[in-house]
């Protein structure tokens, strides 16, 4: 797995179980919990253990890079306040990809075609 990370934390730091919750918060530097060589951090120690206990379930697709620019066959870091779930995964998005496109919106214009060109770029990405 391929993730995208700084300084060895996920998602810049958030916690990826509270945005199945409904809300974006930022993880805790003291409860974290690592996976696959990326430290997840985490709201609270529930969290943690809802991570723990299935990690597949909450890691971000596309390794935490923006959904959008993936369909495009590009590595961009995202804006983790610019998310969605869809179908049970979590995707991130820039907030404005190449200075003139919200990717969020973007990706919802045609999800489904755009979910299907981001798979097929990260599966080459990530043999």
């Amino acid at each position: 797995m391929s993730l995208n990370l700084k300084n060895g934390v996920a998602a810049q730091g958030f916690d990826v179980v509270s945005f199945f919750n409904g809300s974006q918060k930022k993880g805790n530097a003291s409860i974290t919990f690592n996976y696959e060589g990326a430290e997840f951090q985490f709201s609270s120690e529930l969290n943690k253990v809802k991570f723990k206990n299935s990690p597949e379930t909450f890691i971000p697709q596309y390794g935490g890079f923006c959904a959008f620019a993936m369909s495009q066959g590009k590595e961009i870091i995202p804006n983790p306040k610019s998310w969605v779930i869809k179908e049970g995964k979590l995707y991130f998005f820039t907030r404005m990809l190449f200075g003139i496109i919200d990717a969020k919106r973007q990706w919802n214009k045609n999800s489904e075609d755009k979910k299907n060109l981001a798979d097929s770029a990260w599966e080459n990405m990530t043999k």
